[in-house]
């Protein structure tokens, strides 16, 4: 079943454009038609990919698709890449939201000129890498997907943004259409005593079933295991500065396999047992 899945979380920091991008190369792996979106306007996944030039590049782009002067295909600003397609972000991303902000319908322009074109017959997946703040481009985001992964640091700051991007955005969204949390992704442990009481407290709260199976708190106490969660890893940044992914820059990492159970959750529509 094709999907479009928003991975977002009202912070920066998090490691959100790190899962975006092996998000969406572990579909491609998976022999998925991927399409990553960058809207943020800061860029990252677009450079993290090795496409900074489109950043500034004076040629059509996503600005030019979510407008509502005279919109342009969006085909035409889709860029080949060798395992999945990108659709970059641009410099003038923060005028475009200015536009979907004041724009009665702008908030559907993600899903009308981007979602509805390309999914099912371009693309069996979309992965958008979100805004890391609350505001329209975010919410077009979050409907144009109908999906969202939420990447955590366990960290009060983290878990608190996430609690905001609930109570904020995620119900009030919920309350018009359909918005389904895929998954919790607690990112970047290192494996102290925080991350674990943070984790349990996650699984004695109401979002226990979005945590993975490689994320959960009793990995700690498995000599067996490398602890839950995505692992800080220096590759992930080495990789980014780069230009590729986790599994073009060291396609032996140990975190591989839970990039790629993550991207078996996003094909299922959440976790199998939850």
């Amino acid at each position: 079943m094709s999907r479009a899945v928003s991975v977002s979380l009202q912070k920066g920091g998090v490691g959100k454009t790190t899962i975006a991008i092996n998000l969406a190369d572990a579909l491609a792996v998976r022999e998925n038609d991927v399409l990553l979106v960058d809207l943020d306007q800061q860029g990252n996944a677009t450079e993290g990919v090795g496409m900074k030039d489109a950043y500034e590049s004076a040629d059509p782009n996503i600005g030019d698709v979510l407008t509502d002067d005279d919109p342009i295909d969006v085909k035409e600003v889709i860029h080949d890449r060798e395992h999945f397609d990108v659709l970059p972000a641009h410099v003038d991303l923060d005028d475009i939201e200015d536009r979907v902000r004041n724009s009665t319908f702008g908030v559907l322009w993600v899903r009308r000129r981007i979602v509805d074109p390309l999914l099912d017959g371009e693309y069996d997946y979309l992965v958008i890498d979100s805004p890391p703040s609350l505001g329209p481009l975010s919410d077009a985001a979050l409907i144009g997907t109908g999906n969202v992964v939420v990447p955590l640091l366990m960290s009060e700051p983290s878990v608190s943004g996430f609690e905001r991007m609930f109570e904020q955005q995620i119900a009030p969204i919920r309350r018009e259409v359909d918005l389904d949390i895929l998954a919790i992704v607690p990112n970047d442990l290192t494996g102290n005593n925080e991350e674990r009481r943070i984790i349990r407290d996650l699984e004695s709260s109401p979002f226990e079933k979005f945590i993975p199976r490689f994320a959960q708190s009793d990995l700690f106490d498995d000599p067996e295991s490398k602890g839950p969660g995505i692992r800080h890893r220096i590759a992930f940044s080495r990789a980014w500065r780069d230009g590729k992914t986790l599994r073009e820059y060291d396609p032996t990492s140990d975190m591989l396999d839970r990039l790629d159970e993550l991207a078996e959750i996003v094909e299922q529509g959440g976790r199998d047992d939850a």
